[in-house]
């Protein structure tokens, strides 16, 4: 449990016992606000570690989380939060205009809304929280994240896969196995750093499976290609999921940045979304491969 953990985007660092122990506190609080196996919680959240303690929570008490795009307006929020047929709903002030509006919208209870931050016609994320116990909560099952499309053909659509019967460690590590596939192997100190936006599937794919299988994960706000070389760094990186146009971003760097960092930590970069040219390929195993 005092094993580091998680750097979230403003420095704190979290170790395995700190994040289990919130994890579980939100847990019993969705309990106590009458949520049942097969209830929905959305959210509207930044990058930041009450995403992932959401996260840890939801799965291990047979529950759906459905995370929702920040940077939409309120009536979008608000179709998804309708939709998704969600008990609690979490947002954040740095979104607060778009949240609030949905709230609004359809008239969510305030009582069952809670936020990062001061928002009117939310209670604080704290109170979700406060009072309830840091212990494992008794009938753990495995939950699932519930993603909704971006709505390109029409409104956005989510897909309620049935909840199997089974437990949540289990499910956690076989989903996190996959990283095998790469050579990724569990602890080995391995350390992977998250730069794109959680409510992206992929994203909270990768990066909760790393948690999962031991590894600590550094968090990006926002991602900013010379930052992302400083952390990894600080934190000695061992590997990362990016999508291609990262990649180009960070070789426009001019050479004077690139070569500041020690990079040496690097094992391997994984890429998806869309097609990578063999030749940005070579350019970052010549940068990063030594």
């Amino acid at each position: 449990p005092d094993a580091f953990a998680l750097a979230d985007p403003q420095g704190r660092e979290w170790t395995r016992g700190e994040l289990l122990a919130e994890a579980n506190k939100i847990a019993h609080g969705l309990r106590a606000q009458g949520l049942e196996r097969g209830d929905c919680v959305a959210v509207v959240l930044e990058n930041c570690a009450e995403m992932f303690q959401v996260y840890l929570a939801v799965t291990q008490i047979g529950m759906y989380m459905t995370p929702i795009n920040n940077h939409l307006t309120g009536p979008e929020i608000a179709f998804i939060v309708q939709d998704s047929e969600a008990k609690v709903f979490i947002g954040s002030a740095r979104f607060g205009d778009a949240c609030r509006a949905a709230r609004n919208e359809i008239d969510f209870p305030s009582d069952k809304a809670f936020s990062l931050g001061e928002l009117d016609g939310f209670s604080s994320f704290s109170a979700l929280t406060a009072g309830h116990s840091a212990e494992l909560p008794d009938n753990r099952s495995a939950g699932q994240v519930m993603n909704y499309t971006s709505g390109t053909t029409g409104k956005p659509k989510g897909v309620r896969r049935p909840l199997a019967d089974i437990s949540p460690d289990v499910i956690a590590t076989l989903m996190s196995s996959f990283l095998g596939m790469f050579g990724i192997k569990p602890e080995d100190d391995n350390v992977h750093i998250c730069g794109s936006p959680l409510y992206h599937t992929a994203v909270l794919v990768f990066s909760s499976n790393a948690l999962h299988i031991g590894h600590a994960v550094v968090l990006q706000d926002k991602w900013v290609p010379e930052e992302m070389l400083m952390l990894i760094e600080k934190y000695k990186v061992t590997h990362s999921h990016m999508v291609p146009t990262q990649f180009h971003r960070l070789l426009k760097l001019d050479e004077s940045i690139r070569s500041k960092y020690d990079m040496s930590s690097l094992r391997a970069m994984i890429h998806a979304a869309a097609p990578c040219p063999v030749e940005t390929k070579w350019k970052m195993l010549d940068w990063w491969g030594d």
